[in-house]
């Protein structure tokens, strides 16, 4: 059997419909889809969600808590720490099965623990000289294709991400006509690399989602919670994360005195709502159409809150187990944690956690 997981950055399930979208609507049509799509972590960010998505485990127990981590009592970024946990790809390494990623975000080998791959794309997780980049500097789905085409992919697990999408929603929000062309784009991208994965489709189980969705971040400022805190003199270290953000308190604060300062928090012009996420750390979110930041927004789309947590959920496939789990997809909504399990099942390896 070959499992092919592939992700659409930031792709939202509510614009998945046959005349925008017909490849991604085939393969809903052939498989399943959930019909409320997949959740996400919260924080409904790119990189804790894709750490996760390789290692089945919670950012309580990783430290991943956004595209931001808290490891060793500092923040960091997620794919310097990298997966911190056991993940698929180290599963398939140690069951002797062949594994490929080949990814549009670079940075997510690292994250993801993709570097361990028998295949890696970008190599040793850096764009090649010449590789066509977005706006934002990632490899352009086109590079993602080719790198596919030029890949060997009979292989027991394959990871595909396409990072378009995300790209698009931050330059022009997500309802833009700029983004909506790009899921029609993205589609086309999309169909392309399930027609590479062909010649191997009656052996294959294809895990199609997204990490999150996008919100429009159209308020002209910011809400600058950081600065606030540190003229308060809040005994906290935060992190902006788009539209949700990290606060974290010191050691020397009491319980009762980090509720106390989650109620400050609160009244905030901007702030919408926060949840305890551990002990010591507070995921907060604002308001829609407002982002964390100071001054301008410095995109017109965004995500963090739990206003962008659904994602895509397709399952197809030749194999006879795609219907499987596509069935129980459509009787139980999957999320972020749910797919390191299922994958392992599929493949008959086990966590070494």
């Amino acid at each position: 059997m070959r499992v092919v997981f592939l992700v659409l950055d930031a792709f939202p399930h509510s614009v998945i419909h046959h005349q925008l979208t017909p490849n991604l609507s085939k393969q809903a049509w052939l498989g399943a889809m959930s019909a409320s799509g997949g959740e996400s972590l919260m924080l409904s960010v790119t990189y804790s969600n894709h750490a996760a998505f390789m290692t089945g485990l919670p950012p309580a127990e990783t430290g991943h808590w956004g595209n931001w981590a808290w490891i060793n009592n500092e923040f960091g970024k997620t794919y310097d720490s990298g997966p911190q946990g056991r993940t698929v790809f180290d599963d398939c390494k140690a069951a002797n099965l062949r594994s490929v990623a080949v990814v549009g975000d670079h940075k997510l080998l690292a994250t993801m623990g993709a570097l361990e791959a028998d295949v890696s794309w970008p190599p040793a997780g850096t764009p090649p000289e010449g590789t066509p980049l977005d706006a934002y500097g990632y490899p352009k789905d086109e590079a993602v294709i080719e790198a596919a085409a030029s890949t060997d992919l009979d292989a027991d697990f394959i990871l595909f991400h396409l990072n378009e999408p995300d790209t698009s929603m931050h330059m022009y929000g997500p309802n833009s006509d700029d983004a909506i062309d790009q899921y029609s784009r993205s589609d086309h991208s999309y169909g392309a690399l399930v027609d590479l994965l062909e010649p191997l489709w009656h052996d294959t189980v294809l895990i199609t989602v997204s990490d999150h969705c996008q919100e429009p971040t159209d308020h002209p400022e910011c809400v600058n919670l950081r600065d606030h805190a540190k003229a308060a003199g809040w005994p906290v270290q935060i992190r902006n994360d788009g539209t949700g953000a990290i606060v974290v308190a010191s050691d020397e604060i009491s319980q009762q005195e980090f509720a106390q300062l989650h109620a400050e928090i609160l009244r905030l012009e901007g702030v919408e709502g926060g949840v305890l996420a551990a002990p010591n750390i507070y995921l907060v979110w604002t308001e829609p159409h407002r982002m964390f930041g100071r001054g301008e927004p410095l995109t017109k789309g965004n995500h963090g809150s739990p206003r962008c947590t659904q994602q895509v959920a397709i399952v197809s496939g030749g194999h006879p187990a795609a219907q499987t789990l596509g069935a129980s997809i459509l009787s139980r909504r999957p999320g972020t944690l749910s797919w390191a399990p299922n994958i392992r099942d599929l493949l008959g390896i086990s966590s070494q956690v």
